[in-house]
């Protein structure tokens, strides 16, 4: 990489300094100089892109650039629950992208750094940062897995469609609209997208016809309902079928502002909280998943750190299903066996 990745902040790193008491700051690695230091056993790395101007450009609120410092410094507080996964699972953070001086280099750096992990075999879980990150992050995606027309499914977890066209630029609202017009090899079909928790009176009916016509499956809040589990079990299938590997996107605006007042653009309808975090721990459990980011959390809208609470508990949800995949564990079983 012709950059360096800004280093794990050492207060990010909670600890009590009780054996029988660890936090996640006392399990997962901080790893300093990009993903070629990353030890060769770490199965998930933290990263984090601490930008908003695509936000800005859009119209919206700016201050999710400090999205992943707020996120960190609550996850690493949490313990790391019941069962060991964490301790299997060998997690780092490698630090944060540093920005460009342009949001287009901004993005280059990411799809970069995407693809250094992936060759790796290591999964990439990005903190954002505006919602414009997920089509570097697919690029990333597409080139260390060599994806071919069709071979990428995605899963938008969100309140927004997010297929605005260009006419102010690269934006947080533009994302999907670049993966299904420009992503390499045409990777993403719309028969492999599927857009989640999509609330009506927030989208254009223009952008709405747009994704109909791309054969774009758009999953309602109103019609989810109180079957969120198994309407994204649905969503998995079809991101799936017929690809090879799938990308989850969750934008925090996806949760009602009650639980998530520090979202970009929250707004008082939305999954639950733990609805979402049911989803992520199912997500966390699908091997064809293999790139997660978590976006749009703006710490000058929080009110009493909850969306970053929330934040990190979806974080925490995720790696333990992922902890729970086929054979991440096996050789810790066949050791005590």
């Amino acid at each position: 990489m012709s950059f360096t990745l800004l280093p794990p902040r050492p207060e990010w790193f909670f600890s009590r300094n009780d054996p029988n008491d660890p936090r996640l700051g006392d399990i997962v690695r901080p790893v300093t100089g990009g993903p070629d230091q990353v030890p060769s056993e770490t199965r998930i790395a933290l990263l984090g892109f601490p930008e908003d101007r695509g936000i800005a450009q859009g119209g919206g609120k700016a201050g999710a650039a400090g999205g992943p410092d707020a996120i960190r410094r609550v996850f690493y507080r949490l313990t790391p629950g019941f069962g060991g996964h964490f301790h299997d699972l060998a997690m780092v953070d490698l630090g944060d992208v540093p920005p460009g001086d342009t949001l287009e280099e901004s993005h280059e750096r990411l799809a970069v750094t995407v693809r250094a992990l992936l060759e790796r075999d290591i999964f990439p879980l990005v903190l954002g940062g505006g919602h414009d990150l997920t089509f570097s992050g697919l690029v990333g995606v597409v080139t260390a897995l060599d994806l071919r027309e069709g071979e990428l499914g995605v899963i938008n977890v969100d309140s927004h469609l997010d297929v605005r066209d260009l006419r102010r630029g690269i934006t947080s609202g533009t994302p999907f609209r670049r993966a299904l017009e420009a992503l390499p090899h045409r990777a993403l079909l719309g028969r492999s997208f599927v857009e989640f928790g999509i609330q009506e009176p927030f989208n254009s009916p223009h952008y709405h016809q747009w994704v109909k016509e791309r054969d774009v499956t758009v999953m309602t809040l109103a019609s989810i309902g109180n079957r969120p589990l198994e309407f994204f079990l649905e969503a998995l299938r079809i991101a799936g079928e017929g690809t090879r590997a799938i990308a989850l996107s969750i934008d925090i605006d996806a949760v009602r502002s009650h639980e998530a007042p520090g979202a970009s653009a929250s707004n008082p309808r939305g999954l639950k909280a733990p609805e979402l975090e049911k989803i992520a721990y199912l997500a966390g459990r699908t091997e064809h998943i293999r790139y997660m980011d978590l976006v749009e959390m703006c710490p000058p809208l929080d009110e009493h750190h909850r969306t970053a609470s929330l934040c990190a508990g979806v974080l925490f949800w995720f790696c333990k299903g992922f902890g729970e995949r086929r054979g991440l564990r096996a050789p810790r079983r066949r050791a005590e066996e």
